[in-house]
């Protein structure tokens, strides 16, 4: 009699059932790149589990990288390898920010599996800590992703250079609605086929669990619509100017959205570069995309949520250099007189009415199964805060479960707390998750009976996200809450159109995709691995510092082969000679940095560390997002060139200014054979010298060498303590003190002798 259970000797008996869709789509994507589409609890990551099987079984020596865009599905992943792929745990890595780089390089060469969110992947590949040469399988969770500057896109283009046998696996359960983004996604990729499976799909009906939807309509009460009518009133004043001055078609605000706004002001800002006087319409149109946000607010989440916007404006007008527009909103009679109304009713307790809805939800389902699990989703923190509050009131166990980000006044979740939440809700600790997107995808919560849409949004990946966090393994009911006719009921409406589009797409692309990577492209892959090879024996070296791995730049820079050694360096952005240091700064950086006075120091440091300093300007939209005078900005530049005979190179983009400094380091050190030199800011007192002199030391840092002159008073009681009270100093133990002594008392020696 046939086992139920899939054998393979790199799956561990009696854990992956046997299902012929999962073993079809995995036989067809274990040789060609793939993206696998397939509705949510159906097993995206088991077919990954099989894949990786089989590249492990067939490619001695290989291993596996699977990447997920939040560290909570990270480590959802890694319980799930754990417990199905045969491989030892030690040789599975779990990489997060908490492990610092060297560590990694070494937990990097013992691997069979890495699993890391792409950010890690994406550092460790341009600073030179991974070899992918012998990675068999790359694996993408929520491949949708795989568009723009998202690091999935350059983590995939590095692999498929440098690996000798790559094969990518794309997993999604929602790649989009428009037919552009969704073949972004495949070139993004080099998909070579694509299986997808929906809901109606023969060969999955069988395990799909029955989701029940159901809507319900609230309407706002008259004290609410009274706030509601002074800011529409209030924005309906700034549209009207906006339209007599012929930048938009009618000041209707059911017509006008947020999207058309904000082009406008993006359009706004480049014809500002010439008419200074659009000034005043720059003002209008931020503060109109501000009272739409407001507006959202209020009508889908409350009045807690409106008075918390408000007041982060407040906060933030206060701050040198803020938008005039914040304070014109903020003093403007009508958004005043709004305040005061808010205030009020939040002190009569008025609550927006989705809030006693979601109660009587909670309390009816309860009531029916008294150890349901519920998800209730919104898209802002400050809604969880309140609805969590409230239920908590009503005695129910219930938790906030959000992202990672600190906000003002809002501390994020940690990846250990993050976890610990998930594990108490399976056990039935909380029965009540409040959780805002970073709960959306991906996350295996099998034992959800409700989801509650506390708002919706417009976008059929999210819809399709949240509704699949419950009839996984047993039907599953969602509730959506919508005000009635507001921005609610209108985003509804647009994600049911959006998924119904998607589907429509899928099956049309599906056929069709074969077709999409030409030979051509791969002869590219095949031109690109052997030009990086040969450029491996003449690579450029260029010093980059720690708050630029990571951006636009140093990916295009790996991308020409030039070695990134990443240090944090005191002075300039990159340094590719002991003499050329290079200063970077984009358009708004450098406003904003003439705004808060970095801008002249910076200047002063750069060139009195370097002989041939450069700075270089990227892009030239100077009039975007700050109010500063373009005569300020023309006499910044001035003193820049001609006081401190500072040279400047405008670039339009980051690409540009890769290739840039890529041109600069190869003349530097291809042609002129010179050394890079890391210089420190000139230091500015007796303190300074002190502490730059210990920093030279192997692993002292400026902390470190605050502390050890704290603890031994002078630099001559430092140099002649013994190891042993070196060791003592927190920080420092006995290898680092070692390492210093042999500094200290080793006799020079011009052959560079390693310590």
């Amino acid at each position: 009699m046939e086992s139920k259970y899939i054998n393979h000797p790199y799956l561990k008996e009696n854990t992956i059932e046997h299902r012929l869709y999962q073993e079809t789509i995995t036989a067809s994507c274990a040789e060609q790149n793939s993206l696998v589409i397939l509705p949510t609890g159906l097993g995206k990551t088991l077919i990954a589990v099989m894949i990786a099987a089989l590249r492990l079984q067939k490619m001695s020596g290989g291993f596996i990288v699977f990447l997920a865009p939040t560290r909570p599905l990270v480590l959802q992943h890694a319980e799930t390898i754990k417990s199905t792929l045969r491989v030892d745990e030690n040789e599975i890595m779990i990489f997060t920010g908490e492990i610092p780089p060297e560590e990694r390089i070494e937990r990097w060469r013992k691997a069979k599996v890495v699993l890391a969110t792409p950010q890690i992947v994406e550092n460790d590949i341009i600073t030179g800590r991974v070899d992918l040469k012998n990675c068999v399988l790359l694996v993408l969770d929520e491949a949708h992703r795989a568009v723009g500057n998202y690091s999935y896109v350059f983590v995939a283009e590095q692999y498929l250079k440098r690996a000798v046998n790559p094969l990518i696996l794309g997993l999604t359960a929602s790649p989009g609605v428009e037919k552009e983004k969704i073949e972004e996604v495949c070139k993004n990729l080099n998909i070579e086929n694509i299986e997808v499976r929906t809901e109606k799909s023969p060969d999955v009906l069988p395990y799909i669990k029955e989701i029940k939807v159901d809507w319900v309509l609230i309407s706002l009460p008259p004290s609410i619509l009274d706030i509601k009518k002074i800011l529409e009133n209030a924005l309906v004043k700034r549209l009207k100017t906006l339209k007599e001055e012929g930048f938009i078609e009618s000041y209707n605000i059911k017509t006008i959205s947020r999207k058309q706004l904000i082009e406008l002001q993006s359009q706004l800002a480049k014809e500002r570069q010439t008419q200074p006087s659009l000034f005043e319409l720059m003002a209008k149109t931020a503060a109109s995309i501000r009272l739409t946000y407001a507006l959202e607010l209020l009508e889908t989440q409350g009045l807690k949520a409106l008075q918390n916007f408000f007041n982060k404006l407040e906060e933030r007008s206060k701050i040198s250099g803020s938008p005039r527009g914040i304070k014109d909103l903020l003093t403007d009679d009508e958004i005043i007189n709004a305040r005061i109304k808010i205030k009020n009713l939040i002190e009569s307790q008025v609550r927006h009415p989705k809030i006693e809805k979601t109660l009587q939800i909670v309390k009816e389902q309860l009531s029916q199964k008294s150890n349901s699990r519920i998800i209730i989703f919104t898209q802002f923190r400050d809604s969880a805060s309140e609805i969590n509050e409230v239920l908590r009131k009503e005695n129910y166990n219930v938790e906030r479960f959000i992202g990672q980000a600190n906000k003002i006044g809002d501390k994020g979740l940690s990846q250990k707390q993050q976890k610990e939440i998930i594990e108490k809700f399976k056990e039935g600790i909380y029965n009540i998750l409040v959780a805002t997107s970073v709960a959306e995808e991906g996350l295996d919560i099998s034992e959800c009976d409700l989801v509650i849409f506390y708002d919706t949004v417009p976008s059929a990946i999210r819809y399709i996200q949240r509704k699949g966090r419950t009839g996984r393994k047993r039907p599953g009911n969602v509730i959506l809450l919508i005000t009635k006719g507001t921005r609610d009921e209108a985003y509804y409406w647009s994600a049911k159109r959006k998924e119904r589009e998607m589907k429509d797409t899928l099956k049309t692309m599906a056929k069709t995709i074969t077709e999409s990577l030409k030979e051509e492209d791969k002869q590219q892959i095949k031109l690109e691995k052997y030009l990086q090879e040969e450029e491996k024996e003449k690579a450029i070296t260029i010093y980059v510092d720690n708050r630029e791995i990571g951006s636009d730049v140093v990916r295009e820079l790996t991308r020409l082969n030039v070695k990134i050694v990443p240090m944090q360096l005191q002075v300039a952005d990159y340094l590719v000679s002991e003499k050329v240091a290079i200063e970077r700064k984009a358009a708004e950086d450098f406003l904003q940095s003439i705004i808060d006075k970095r801008l002249f120091p910076q200047v002063k440091e750069i060139t009195s560390n370097y002989e041939k300093p450069v700075l270089i300007i990227e892009g030239r939209d100077f009039y975007g997002k700050h109010a500063v005078h373009p005569e300020a900005v023309r006499g910044a530049l001035v003193s820049i060139a001609l006081d401190f005979k500072l040279p400047i190179i405008w670039t339009t983009d980051p690409q540009e200014t890769a290739r840039m400094i890529h041109t600069i380091a190869r003349r530097e050190q291809t042609e002129r054979e010179t050394k890079i030199y890391v210089a420190e800011k000139v230091p500015g007192s007796l303190k300074d010298v002190q502490e730059r002199v210990l920093i030279g030391l192997p692993g002292v840092d400026q902390t470190l060498a605050k502390r050890l002159l704290c603890t031994f008073n002078s630099l001559e009681k430092i140099f002649t303590a013994p190891e042993e009270e070196l060791s003592k100093v927190r920080g420092v133990g006995e290898k680092k003190a070692e390492k210093i002594r042999k500094v200290i008392t080793s006799n020079y020696n011009e052959d560079n002798q390693a310590y």
